[in-house]
């Protein structure tokens, strides 16, 4: 009896195709998976809201890794602080440290203006899956308005410095940057979920600043693990000729150094990364080779099977 010979070729080219198909999902697959971006979270604040031309500005910048699985950390490589054109680098840091799937870290910026206006400086960071040679760079915006003096007294905390751990003592100068004196300036710390403030100095008297001059002040208050910054109250009256006096009260939020803050952060998981930047590069030699030596077997087991 004759052989089908064409049955017999059909079921060769399937079984070749097959192969084929196994080795194509494959391979997207672990392209797929060597190729994604990892996600990362930017949180930034600032410690004076409206600053004043050559006024110092902290900028707390918090990078998160939003992994879940626990075998993809992030190493942090470069970290920017670029002005709007990106082409200036106002502060940077290089290789910060790896970061844990659910754990974030925190890198303090400075930066000061020499005219008003609304100004723009990006953050960007450069970093990559650990154990993988693949960079992702991560960009936000950060808009900061930089007024004039209106002629009146203006308390701002200066030089301010965090000690300790769940107690700290927060200490600084109050400083009246504006165009009059101030009187009865006092200093506290409101109770907070976060923050409560703390015998022998919730509050501070500070007493009268004049214009372009400061006073000292110490405050000590209690913090939750993974406490970012501290809000410190500001109240005082504006005085000045030909204008009543005036009551204000204002709130400036005081970053917590991360010395002081290393030992409590635990890092919390937040809710989607900032950008996806293009991925690139193509998957490991490793995985291609045994792409490579899967299809060799099967089209050896077809001609195999062609002979029997």
């Amino acid at each position: 009896m004759v052989p089908n010979i064409h049955v017999s070729s059909n079921i060769q080219i399937r079984a070749i195709l097959s192969v084929a198909i196994l080795a194509i999902v494959l391979l997207v697959t672990i392209q797929t998976a060597a190729g994604s971006a990892p996600p990362i979270q930017m949180e930034t604040s600032t410690d004076i809201d409206e600053p004043m031309p050559g006024e110092s500005v902290s900028i707390n910048t918090t990078i998160s890794n939003l992994e879940n699985n626990n075998g993809r950390n992030v190493v942090v490589s470069y970290v920017y602080l670029r002005d709007a054109d990106g082409l200036d680098a106002y502060r940077q840091a290089e290789n910060v440290g790896s970061i844990a799937p659910g754990g974030s870290l925190s890198i303090p910026f400075s930066i000061t203006f020499n005219d008003p206006g609304r100004k723009q400086v990006d953050l960007q960071i450069t970093v990559s899956p650990q154990g993988e040679d693949e960079l992702y760079t991560f960009q936000k915006p950060i808009y900061i308005d930089v007024t004039e003096s209106d002629l009146r007294g203006d308390v701002r905390l200066t030089s301010t410095s965090v000690t300790g751990r769940n107690t700290i003592t927060v200490e600084g100068d109050a400083a009246n940057i504006g165009g009059t004196d101030v009187e009865s300036v006092l200093v506290s710390i409101p109770e907070t979920d976060a923050v409560s403030p703390r015998p022998p100095n919730g509050e501070y008297y500070v007493g009268g600043i004049e214009t372009s001059e400061f006073g000292t002040f110490e405050l000590t208050a209690d913090v939750v693990s993974g406490a970012e910054s501290v809000p410190v109250n500001i109240t005082y009256i504006t005085t000045g000729e030909g204008r009543d006096d005036e009551r204000i009260t204002k709130s400036q939020q005081i970053p917590i150094s991360e010395a002081a803050t290393s030992a409590q952060q635990a890092g919390q998981p937040q809710a989607a990364a900032t950008e996806s930047p293009p991925s690139g590069g193509g998957p490991p030699l490793a995985l291609l080779g045994g792409v490579g030596i899967l299809i060799v077997v099967g089209i050896l087991g077809l001609v195999l099977w062609r002979r029997r």
